[in-house]
């Protein structure tokens, strides 16, 4: 019987911290670092099993045992951290963030499942839509568990489609910090850097509890495990080969053409991060219930999708890594390894008599100098940024003191931020040695966020202030001016803007201003809707309207690159996946600084949400542009699912979706409010996909 603790429900465990009672703030990193360059001296290292579990579920409900595959040996593991991906693939859950009863009962079949005559603790758990992740401690070691905290990252459509992402729970071990990070990466054969991209934006974005300095970059031990997606390339190989060796278990050939190995290989992807030998089948895809892959009409190739990765100097070895083809409700094996790791266990004693000698040595370096630096610069220029590409440029700050600093960049008088929505920096603070040197990057990026706030002149301008603590502040200035786009840009100007927006090929169009755009406001005369709208929409319509996952999948960020350019410069548009493009219409339509249901006409649409005739009358009264956009793209929705036999879409997915692109409060909303106001706005839409509508 196992004895099972929800370690959740206790009492919150105090934060703790090696710096006595007569430490400032001031002094407190000198203290830590300074700890941890003698930990060796006070800590013994300690082995400790860590089991990793992944598995995608594909939707299914939790009717296998799960015994064999939370006990993989006679040794129960010290941790057990277990990660599904797929959980719920239920509209409400993918696009609502609803709760899923088929959390409750994975949990509830893990809980029965865990190995025998050991008591555990819950010690976390959390969910992103359909990944899930759960962090079991024995009971015997929770005392040595502390600062637990959680994070996730959303890398679908716009960060608002939960269905690909990743989440994360994070804790000490004693001294030891692991990171354990469950993600689900973009799917298709073609889609590597999508995935690449997926996960440079998990292992960059995360933040634990939404604390900026709290990140992966600071733990001792990061596991990754997930449906990550990688396939077997079909560069060299075609399907019908790849199956074929697989079935006869000649995997060897097929690793060769794994594409997380050629991604890594190549610097691409999980740098430092290693992965034990693969001496077990394919994991992907078979017939549920079944050991044969995939016979359906798609008959999707045999891949390593599910994998476990770890980066550390701490763990010893990986003692198990293997499938588990006795599981057969989903059309993925799950995926364990068994991780040795150490961990630092403090005496406290010995511990005190080092903090004590730290604080006699800084009581003697106090005040002999105050903290110097030097900057290889302190402007940064950037040029010709386009809508939805970073550029990135580097400054370095050197200690040229005879102490170490800490720095930190802090808001202007009167700012609660410490730069533009358009720019980031990282780090945004850390800690120099004497004579070392601190890589501070500066990344400017414009998304539909960003675009709202930045004027007319397209210009960009920000003074940044980086603080020394105890010293003195320097100021960076930031400029750059954004390429013209049609992003952004109000509907009822587009209308009236009769050429491209940048043409094609000139570069002094770089330069325009918008003032110099041709805008006629005053003509009766204008288009339908923006002509830039129509070239994606068309393109969508003769090229996408049999594909299945249409605006549920991500594109490419050098395709959607490429269609931006296409629609500003009147170019053709070329991209490699039509994905890019359905990704590109969500993004236009979402840029507009006024809705395509105006902010005026927005509580009226969710007033009569579930009345069609009611909902008609409140479209006549919006400006003709704006209804038109939104009678087009309801339009082109009605076509889509007019193929849905083919294309498998249906009226309620594709009201979700729009329904938080087409209508948008003026103010943030949160909470159950947010939650129904989404159920309302896709209603709304849901009214216009289901019924004919061209008044």
């Amino acid at each position: 019987m196992v004895d099972f603790i929800d370690y959740e429900q206790t009492e919150p465990r105090q934060r703790t911290t090696a710096v006595s009672s007569g430490v400032t703030y001031g002094r407190e990193t000198a203290v830590h670092r300074a700890l941890n360059q003698r930990k060796n001296e006070f800590t013994n290292l300690q082995p400790c099993r860590v089991l990793c579990v992944t598995w995608n579920v594909n939707g299914q409900l939790p009717t296998e045992d799960l015994e064999t595959l939370l006990s993989v040996d006679d040794r129960p593991a010290d941790v057990i951290c277990v990660g599904f991906q797929e959980l719920d693939l239920s509209p409400e859950t993918l696009l609502l963030m609803n709760d899923s009863s088929k959390e409750l009962m994975w949990m509830e079949k893990m809980k029965a499942g865990l190995p025998k005559g050991v008591s555990y603790k819950l010690l976390k758990h959390i969910r992103l839509v359909g990944i899930l992740l759960v962090v079991y401690v024995r009971e015997s070691m929770i005392s040595r568990v502390s600062e637990v905290h959680i994070g996730s990252v959303s890398t679908g459509i716009m960060g608002m489609l939960g269905n690909k992402g990743g989440v994360s729970i994070k804790f000490n071990i004693d001294m030891t910090t692991i990171a354990i990070v469950n993600s689900h990466l973009a799917a298709h054969q073609e889609m590597v850097e999508r995935r690449n991209q997926d996960y440079r934006d998990i292992f960059t974005k995360m933040r634990f509890d939404n604390d900026e300095g709290n990140t992966l970059k600071n733990c001792d031990i990061v596991v990754w495990i997930g449906d990550l997606n990688y396939r077997v390339s079909e560069d060299e190989m075609t399907g019908e080969e790849i199956r074929s060796l697989a079935e006869k278990w000649e995997i060897g050939p097929l690793l060769r053409f794994d594409q997380l190995r050629e991604q890594r290989n190549k610097h691409l992807v999980f740098e430092e991060f290693v992965e034990d030998t693969i001496n077990f089948m394919p994991t992907y895809k078979y017939n549920p219930g079944t050991d044969k892959f995939d016979t359906s009409e798609k008959c999707r190739t045999p891949a390593w999708c599910d994998r476990i990765l770890w980066k550390s100097n701490t763990v010893l070895k990986c003692e198990d890594y293997r499938s588990h083809p006795i599981h057969k409700l989903s059309d993925h094996k799950p995926v364990s390894a068994v991780l040795l790791v150490q961990t630092r266990v403090v005496d406290v004693h010995k511990k005190q008599l080092v903090l004590d000698e730290i604080l006699k040595d800084l009581d003697r370096i106090a005040n002999d100098s105050l903290p110097q630096a030097a900057l290889n610069r302190t402007e940064l220029n950037f040029d010709g940024v386009k809508y939805l590409e970073a550029q990135e440029q580097p400054i370095t700050l050197q200690n040229t003191g005879t102490d170490l600093f800490e720095f930190e960049f802090i808001p202007k008088l009167e700012d609660r931020s410490i730069c533009a929505p358009w720019l980031r920096i990282e780090p945004q603070k850390g800690v120099v040695d004497p004579g070392n040197v601190m890589i501070i990057n500066f990344t400017v990026y414009i998304d539909n966020r960003a675009l709202k706030t930045i004027g007319p002149d397209r210009k960009l301008d920000e003074i940044l202030v980086l603080h020394l603590v105890n010293g003195k502040d320097y100021f960076i200035s930031v400029s750059g001016y954004l390429v013209q786009t049609s992003f952004g840009r109000k509907i009822t100007d587009l209308v009236r803007i009769p050429d491209p927006i940048r043409r094609q090929n000139l570069l002094v169009d770089i330069e325009q201003s918008p003032d110099e755009v041709k805008v006629d406001k005053e003509s009766p005369v204008a288009l339908n809707i923006p002509k830039e709208l129509w070239r994606i929409v068309d393109y969508l319509y003769q090229n996408a309207l049999f594909e299945e996952e249409l605006f549920a999948v991500r594109g490419s960020p050098m395709d959607i690159g490429a269609v931006r350019d296409a629609i500003d410069t009147d170019g053709p548009i070329q991209v490699s996946s039509i994905h890019s493009v359905a990704e590109s219409l969500i993004l236009f339509l979402d840029s507009f600084p006024d809705p395509v249901i105006p902010y005026e006409h927005y509580p009226v649409c969710l007033e009569h949400c579930t009345h069609f005739a009611n909902s008609k009358r409140a479209l006549r009264s919006m400006d003709f542009s704006h209804r038109n956009v939104f009678k087009y793209i309801c339009a082109f929705l009605r076509e889509i699912l007019s193929h849905s036999e083919l294309n498998r879409s249906n009226a309620k997915f594709l009201s979700q979706v729009f329904g938080d692109v087409l209508l948008k409060p003026q103010l943030p909303e949160a909470g159950n409010v947010a939650k129904s106001t989404s159920k309302k706005r896709s209603l709304f839409v849901y009214q216009f996909l289901t019924n004919d509508y061209d008044e």
